[in-house]
């Protein structure tokens, strides 16, 4: 998915993958009119979360906003890759499951190395890799058990 900022660079992306025999769904935007980020990111974040996709790829200008975004979905681990080094460790150390990159800042051919190196890597399952992903998902579960709470306290007020 990508926002209007990425919408040209993801067509060239989807053309590569395309070339790979790598299945495609795009989630949008399907115009390069401007259109909010979060609505993308979440769409994308959401669909890989629930066990749709393995995987997701996101584009805004930055990276930044949208990773953002992404990364409020629970179980989503989003990384902003300026290049093939970030994408390897994002996902050998991080088990990073949606990839983010910059559409102002990265051409199409080193987008697409960084893609192919992210989609390539494995994640070093076991040790403290694991450990730490097992301590994020710790902490999103704690955060989510919190602003439940605070909810249900706050509708109890009202209601």
């Amino acid at each position: 998915g990508a926002d209007h900022g990425g919408f040209a660079l993801k067509a060239k992306l989807i053309a590569f993958l395309r070339t790979k025999g790598v299945e495609v769904a795009d989630l949008g935007a399907h115009s390069p009119e401007p259109c909010d980020y979060p609505t993308i990111g979440y769409k994308v974040a959401a669909a890989v979360a629930g066990g749709k996709f393995d995987r997701g790829i996101l584009l805004c200008k930055s990276g930044i906003g949208i990773a953002i975004a992404a990364n409020k979905v629970p179980g989503i681990r989003a990384a902003v890759c300026h290049d093939a080094f970030d994408a390897e460790r994002s996902r050998a150390h991080n088990d990073a499951n949606v990839l983010v990159m910059g559409a102002e800042k990265l051409s199409a051919s080193r987008a697409a190395r960084i893609l192919e190196t992210w989609l390539a890597t494995p994640f070093e399952a076991g040790g403290r890799h694991e450990r730490r992903i097992r301590q994020i998902a710790a902490i999103e579960k704690t955060v989510g058990s919190r602003q439940k709470a605070k909810g249900r306290r706050q509708k109890e007020k009202r209601g």
